[in-house]
């Protein structure tokens, strides 16, 4: 069954069922997912919960429940109202959006004078620097570590204590430095950190609390040995078989951003010009044209390492075209006697890998498919996760390759 709940972003506390209309829900990896819900205003059940203290955008969270699952939760930002109509649309991202409005800066950025965030440079004293004591420095861990210190030292300032739960620490070789003059949203400086080459994927997964009272999130961060987020766990889906529980299954593929040399330009920091290159000749050897590229998104990266890491990153994305597998999936398939066959909706993520199999194509039976032709297991991440207020069934996003 699917519920939608309300409550408290700064506490998880307070949860209020929610019965809607409406209720477009998605979750996508490395990103905030969304939930969506319209609500009648004619329903003398949703009066009763006033909206219009309960559900207060930023103050309040939404989230979409299977059974003991969240499948996704995160604060409401956007609140639409038609009289006429009698609805209300509540709008809600995932955890992750709290923190593009948090910024990577120490307690001491709170009381400190404004005239301060900058010092003289004691080997010129006709210059000025960044204050160091407004720096946020982070040495001798790995970088999911680090990228879970940047969201602890957000939650430590008053008022930013909303309910998240972190992973152990975890010992590393890496360095960062934070100035406070920089200003970095903390999710900017989070997915920067995944985005180096072997970087940590990280998730806010929203889960109840042990007294089923309270919702939290779990801040999961890859780790030296796996950077991805992901689970043991692999479901199998038989797509070809007779009664299966997939249908509307698609490929889609983009050459568009094939790449075999990619240019990074940085340096902004220090004043000074840095440019990094990176060329993998895989793709010109098998006879493509050659295609490159050039981003200047890191343009504040003043180590000449760091920026080389995302020339290469940006390479490694471009060697195979942007491919997405898709298909929907039957919540809770059940055989002809009632009992489970297949996938069940909360036993498994985004980020988890998947199996698909596909029978061999059988033009005279109809049995296979006349595009994946061969009899094969295709191992495939999950990428995203979507659904509605029926609950029936899920649409899943797949990775083009397992590992990538």
């Amino acid at each position: 069954m699917t519920r939608y709940i309300i409550g408290n972003l700064r506490t998880g506390r307070r949860i209020l069922d929610l019965p809607v209309l409406a209720g477009p829900w998605d979750n996508r990896i490395l990103t905030a997912g969304s939930v969506s819900v319209t609500v009648d205003y004619n329903d003398p059940d949703v009066r009763a919960l006033q909206l219009g203290n309960t559900a207060a955008p930023a103050q309040a969270f939404l989230a979409v429940v299977e059974g003991d699952n969240i499948m996704e939760a995160g604060p409401i930002w956007t609140r639409n109202y038609d009289r006429d109509a009698g609805t209300m649309t509540l709008g809600a991202k995932g955890m992750g959006s709290y923190f593009n409005y948090r910024l990577v800066l120490p307690l001491l950025a709170a009381t400190v004078g404004v005239d301060q965030f900058t010092v003289p440079d004691p080997s010129d004293a006709s210059k000025t620097m960044a204050n160091p004591a407004l720096t946020s420095s982070y040495a001798a861990l790995s970088l999911g570590t680090i990228a879970k210190r940047l969201v602890q030292q957000a939650r430590s300032w008053t008022g930013g204590d909303v309910p998240i739960v972190f992973q152990d620490d975890e010992a590393g070789v890496h360095e960062k430095n934070y100035l406070g003059l920089d200003f970095k949203a903390v999710m900017e400086a989070v997915e920067d950190l995944a985005n180096l080459e072997n970087g940590p994927e990280f998730a806010f997964q929203p889960r109840f609390t042990a007294d089923k009272l309270g919702v939290e999130w779990l801040f999961r961060t890859g780790t030296n040995a796996q950077p991805l987020v992901t689970s043991a766990s692999v479901p199998l889906w038989s797509v070809t078989a007779p009664q299966s529980p997939v249908s509307g299954f698609y490929t889609s593929e983009d050459g568009s951003r094939l790449l075999s040399l990619g240019w990074q330009v940085g340096g902004r920091q220090e004043d000074k010009v840095l440019v990094a290159r990176s060329f993998d000749s895989s793709l010109v050897d098998a006879g493509f044209p050659l295609m490159e590229g050039v981003d200047s998104s890191h343009s504040s990266v003043s180590q000449q390492g760091t920026l080389d890491a995302y020339a290469a990153a940006m390479v490694r994305a471009g060697l195979s075209p942007y491919e997405l597998w898709g298909f929907k999936a039957k919540a809770r398939p059940l055989d002809e006697r009632g009992r489970p066959a297949g996938p069940q909706i909360g036993q498994f993520r985004v980020g988890d890998f998947a199996d698909l199999a596909f029978d061999a194509w059988d033009s005279e039976t109809g049995r296979g498919d006349p595009h994946l032709t061969a009899a094969a297991v295709y191992r495939h991440r999950i990428v995203g996760l979507s659904g509605d207020e029926l609950g029936d069934t899920l649409s899943v996003a797949l990775a083009p390759k397992a590992g990538v």
